[in-house]
């Protein structure tokens, strides 16, 4: 009975040693991903914040740790990218989709990568790719890139507006569409239009971008509405001074002070260059 029990004592010990082996690795290892997940967090709040040479260095240092992480590899594409290094950047995500093929955020970069060097076709593919993922929850951006697409590219305006709409039914607080969808009515003399969805553009999350606001007080003038656009003019010259659309909001309050309704109504005119609009 003594050799029994010395015996299962002895395996007990070296199952015990085994078991702490492993748990010293495994608390390595998660130590490790810990550094880099912070190493990822610090990367990609300074890609947030255009910091891409301190971006570079942190998304490097967390891919060191962790590699072959596809979140980390996606945005360490991106900094490249930002530090100028294109070919450094496709090849990273084509990495990146090689370990997930699945992932819809690095199809997207890629594909506006692409479309900004010109492979236009090949942008349109992947952006299509991506619409096949049904649990995707940016796809009201993949509409809008195809439509920015539509607009610069195949200077379609009619398919643009399709997208926009498909846009903003996937997403209803998907301001950048509402501002397109607004400019495009705009041009086609189509104020009330271009009002609402201007209306709807600076809203939300896009209530602190001046652009939709000053579009609002021009579809205001087109529709003779003089009180309701000095009021949207005054807000715009409070709220953003410093801005371009400070100054312009003020250049616009002087027209209407000096100027009948009548004739601003005819006269004043501020055709919307939809080139602007970039993926």
């Amino acid at each position: 009975m003594q050799k029994v029990h010395t015996c299962k004592t002895k395996s007990f010990f070296v199952l015990f040693a085994i078991l702490f082996l492993f748990s010293c690795a495994s608390s390595k290892k998660e130590t490790i991903n810990k550094q880099a997940a912070l190493y990822f967090g610090a990367g990609t709040q300074s890609l947030m914040n255009q910091k891409y040479t301190d971006a570079l260095n942190s998304l490097l240092k967390a891919n060191e740790l962790n590699p072959n992480e596809p979140e980390i590899l996606n945005n360490l594409a991106m900094a490249y990218y930002f530090k100028g290094q294109t070919d450094l950047a496709i090849a990273t995500l084509n990495r990146t989709l090689e370990l997930d093929n699945k992932n819809s955020d690095a199809r997207t970069n890629l594909a506006s990568i692409l479309y900004r060097q010109g492979d236009v076709s090949k942008a349109v593919d992947l952006y299509n790719v991506i619409l096949k993922d049904l649990t995707y929850e940016k796809q009201a951006r993949t509409y809008f890139n195809l439509a920015t697409i539509e607009l610069n590219h195949y200077k379609n305006p009619k398919k643009a507006v399709n997208y926009l709409n498909l846009a903003v039914k996937e997403d209803e607080n998907f301001c950048p569409a509402y501002t397109v969808l607004g400019k495009l009515y705009y041009d086609r003399g189509h104020f009330q239009t271009a009002l609402n969805n201007f209306r709807s553009a600076a809203m939300g999350v896009c209530y602190n971008d001046p652009a939709p606001h000053y579009l609002t007080a021009l579809a205001l003038v087109k529709l003779s509405r003089f009180d309701e656009a000095k009021i949207k003019l005054s807000e715009i010259n409070n709220r953003f001074t410093q801005t371009v659309y400070g100054i312009k909001s003020r250049s616009l309050m002087l027209e209407l002070q000096e100027k009948s309704s009548a004739s601003v109504s005819s006269d004043y005119e501020s055709p919307i260059n939809l080139n602007s609009i970039g993926l």
